[in-house]
């Protein structure tokens, strides 16, 4: 009997115990949210998700959508760098226009009412060094006869004669050459049609027929006479590049 009730006792005691452990934890944990400011609302509303793998991907997809922005915005700044820049290109080299009259007609009577030619002489901007150039340190754009394309206006009727005369003549300053054969000759005739003053017209028309003889005694003056009709101030024309002209001769005549 006396251990039973040593037992019930003991249980009591344990009970008793027990139930103070619970008090406690309860306000322990009532203390910790008082000193860390929980909300326990808050609290209520932490749920545990029932699918694990959606829940990780959630964040993933974000990402994703954030990085797909960031293509987006880069293609729009290149897109738009693409569109400011092309203008300015096309001003500095309005051949690559060529294909495009309506954008190749504006870009070109920019580049002449400007003188870029002469503004990238100035610069050094160019292709190619042409020998007995006059200046080895001068880089100058070289134009083969594939690529001479028959003026359609009177500037680049002017400025073809005047390319065609530069590979003829010794100056101080070349920045466009343009590959001398019967065939270019030809296609600088048939622009001269396009020069708008009859006097010019006439002139450059009998001293062209002097080339297609192969007599290019006259070139250092047309050089002289279409660089003035393109307000030239540098790079006049001194002297004939005999060794051209007779390599030129060599081959065609």
């Amino acid at each position: 009997m006396e251990n039973k009730k040593l037992d019930n006792s003991i249980l009591d005691t344990i009970d008793f115990n027990s139930d103070e452990m619970e008090i406690q934890i309860d306000n322990d944990i009532n203390e910790y949210v008082k000193e860390f400011s929980i909300d326990r609302a808050a609290l209520d509303l932490i749920s545990i998700p029932c699918n694990f793998e959606t829940s990780v991907k959630v964040p993933f997809k974000e990402i994703k959508n954030e990085k797909r922005k960031n293509i987006g915005y880069k293609i729009l700044d290149l897109i738009l760098v693409i569109i400011i820049l092309l203008p300015l290109i096309g001003v500095i080299y309005p051949k690559l226009f060529i294909k495009v009259p309506q954008i190749y007609n504006v870009v070109e009577n920019i580049n002449e009412f400007i003188q870029i030619d002469n503004l990238k002489s100035v610069l050094g901007i160019g292709k190619e060094v042409i020998e007995g150039s006059g200046s080895s340190s001068i880089e100058t754009i070289y134009i083969e006869e594939k690529d001479i394309a028959a003026p359609k206006s009177n500037n680049e009727a002017i400025k073809l004669i005047h390319s065609l005369a530069n590979t003829l003549v010794q100056a101080e300053y070349k920045w466009q050459c343009s590959e001398v054969t019967p065939k270019t000759i030809d296609i600088s005739l048939e622009g001269v049609e396009k020069i708008k003053d009859d006097y010019d017209k006439m002139h450059l028309r009998n001293s062209l027929r002097k080339w297609q003889d192969g007599d290019f005694s006259n070139a250092v003056d047309v050089h002289n006479y279409v660089w003035e009709m393109l307000d030239g101030t540098i790079g006049k024309a001194k002297e004939l590049d005999k060794d051209k002209i007779q390599e030129i001769i060599n081959e065609y005549y």
